[in-house]
């Protein structure tokens, strides 16, 4: 028994930690998940209030960085999401994200957030222009199936994380824009591909600690270890599994039950680098990954002219990760730096990394690599 309270216990002493300083309107700050007036586009009977109210969880408006060098607060096994805007390179660590889970960024005139729920390990980068304003994200205080429910602060439109789309609010149904070029993987691996990149530091306006884990680092393994309740459990892989998920059509109407999800799991792929060649759900893509290195990457194979080409893996040339039969080679971010096609950069998927217990939950037509057996996938 104690061992099942004491999850509950320690999220609360999470959020209640936030709440203390920040500081809230009561009313103003408090979401009402089942008010009939809210017309959500996800059951609002499986919305959450996870405890701290909006903004009670700080998202990190001003982020500072420092070279690689400089940054001292980050274990090799530790995660960080890397992202390239331009020539820039920057990386966005878990244990910041952890306990804020929003930080609203901009590189020159693009401005993005990058959205992390630690509860289903999902992260993701979103623009943040909004109707043509920039705006920024803020923590709803609600979740959906374990997952954060976001919300902008222009419009207050919520929206679900994992689904990519508006769910209650003025743009309740629109998509959201996420096709930056991001990385999930170990800080090791990062550092290793990207030694003169930017990282946020733990110079953040807020007292947390950044070295730990907001929710213990057993959440990370332990099975058992789920705060709130699963709908649909799939056995597939064990839930705590770190997959990366294709998601191929746009998010509209119910994703939850209709969207054909292609997973591949990280444990699955081999230590040295390997890429798939996929036609799935009349999507081509390519899949790229190392269990050693730590990460899943994905792109869409449509080249500029039209060429579908078929890829093959580099090895110890990171951040270079594939060829393909022109002799062009590819980084990690999807951009060829050299060959004939120098300059190109492939469109990357709809995709993110999460737990696999909550992209099951979320899709349960989720279907494992390499399963012959899914939906919308065509024998090569």
């Amino acid at each position: 028994m104690l061992r099942q309270l004491f999850p509950i216990i320690f999220v609360f002493g999470v959020f209640f930690g936030a709440c203390n300083q920040v500081s809230t309107d009561s009313e103003s700050n408090t979401e009402t998940p089942d008010d009939p007036d809210s017309e959500w586009l996800i059951p609002s009977d499986e919305i959450v209030d996870g405890g701290p109210g909006k903004d009670g969880i700080p998202s990190v408006d001003d982020p500072q960085f420092a070279p690689v060098s400089e940054i001292n607060y980050i274990q090799d096994d530790r995660l960080v999401i890397g992202l390239k805007v331009g020539n820039e390179v920057r990386a966005y660590p878990h244990q910041i994200l952890d306990w804020h889970e929003i930080i609203n960024d901009e590189i020159g005139d693009t401005y993005f957030s990058v959205i992390y729920c630690p509860l289903t390990g999902t992260g993701i980068v979103l623009d943040r222009v909004i109707e043509d304003e920039v705006t920024e994200f803020g923590v709803s205080g609600l979740l959906f199936r374990n997952n954060l429910i976001a919300y902008d602060r222009k419009t207050d439109t919520h929206y679900s994380q994992m689904q990519l789309r508006g769910v209650k609010g003025p743009l309740k149904g629109e998509t959201l824009d996420s096709s930056f070029s991001t990385v999930q993987t170990t800080w090791k691996t990062w550092k290793a591909m990207y030694p003169e990149s930017k990282v946020v530091t733990k110079e953040t306006g807020f007292g947390r600690f950044y070295n730990g884990y907001a929710y213990g680092e057993s959440y990370l393994t332990d099975e058992d270890y789920i705060l709130f309740p699963v709908k649909h459990e799939n056995d597939r892989l064990p839930g705590k599994t770190v997959v990366h998920a294709f998601l191929p059509e746009d998010v509209t109407g119910n994703p939850g039950d209709e969207l054909d999800v292609r997973v591949f799991a990280k444990n699955e792929m081999s230590e040295e680098i390997s890429v798939l060649n996929e036609d799935y759900a009349g999507n081509h893509i390519v899949a790229a990954g190392s269990q050693t290195h730590g990460f899943v990457v994905s792109f869409r194979r449509e080249l500029s002219d039209g060429t579908i080409p078929d890829f093959e893996s580099i090895q110890d040339e990171l951040p270079v990760i594939m060829t393909d039969a022109e002799g062009n080679k590819w980084n990690i971010f999807g951009e060829a730096i050299s060959g004939p096609r120098e300059g190109e950069t492939l469109t990357p998927t709809k995709s993110y990394d999460g737990y696999w217990f909550a992209i099951a939950d979320m899709f349960p037509n989720a279907c494992v690599y390499p399963s012959t057996g899914c939906k919308g996938y065509v024998d090569r």
